[in-house]
């Protein structure tokens, strides 16, 4: 395992529970010596992947997902990257994403539809849209079975949503015109781009999708809503 790979694991591991370290810390954990370690820190500093204090290590949530993603890209096992991110910060880089776009945010919405509960990860709305979004950590076994379970349950929640609309408090206007878009956000590319017209998009890509969403909704699975 490459110098810099030892780095960025120990650096996920350490600072899973709290947003630093220190570079004493993460020597003990990688066994990597002082120098060496030195020197592979202040670069990932330079490039603006985390920021160092004296002996301290502070990290962001999306910097985290930054160094999970190019932990995996060099080699790392995406089971074990994805075993040392907390699902809240997953969702959380999510909805700064989404906040950068221009989109107001619920995370966690649970609704009451067709004798049935259902809870969506985040939600974001913009306008006449709203993006329904399913976040799951990326799974080596994610096979094409997986994958059309994992759609199709989700454009069945994003149907009973538009269904319900008028019903669930997203703040929706008489007579206005909703769009309903499912996503299914990942933490690395998966084996489709989209599947049933449903984008899966990885967590690092969602805000230029979102800034281009409106140019694309034709093509996208979508419901429509309007509101008597």
């Amino acid at each position: 395992m490459s110098i810099e790979l030892k780095v960025l694991l120990s650096t996920l591991k350490m600072t899973k529970e709290k947003p630093s370290t220190t570079i004493e810390a993460l020597r003990l954990h990688s066994r990597i010596p002082s120098q060496n370690l030195r020197e592979m820190i202040d670069s990932l500093a330079r490039e603006g992947t985390l920021t160092v204090s004296g002996d301290l290590v502070n990290i962001t949530p999306t910097q985290r997902i930054e160094v999970a993603v190019r932990a995996i890209s060099i080699g790392a096992d995406p089971e074990r990257v994805c075993s040392l991110l907390r699902w809240d910060e997953f969702e959380d880089v999510s909805v700064l994403a989404f906040e950068a776009a221009g989109f107001s945010v619920k995370k966690h919405f649970r609704f009451k539809w067709s004798g049935r509960r259902w809870e969506i990860d985040v939600l974001g709305r913009r306008g006449g849209i709203v993006a329904s979004v399913d976040c799951k950590h990326w799974r080596r076994n994610w096979r094409r079975s997986s994958i059309v379970r994992i759609v199709k349950s989700h454009v069945d929640r994003t149907r009973a949503l538009a269904e319900a609309s008028r019903l669930v408090g997203i703040g929706i206007n008489r007579e206005e015109r909703i769009t309903f878009i499912p996503i299914i956000l990942s933490l690395i590319p998966g084996p489709f781009k989209f599947y049933m017209r449903v984008p899966i998009v990885p967590i690092l890509q969602l805000q230029d999708f979102l800034y281009e969403l409106e140019a694309h909704i034709d093509a996208l699975t979508h419901f429509t809503s309007i509101c008597r």
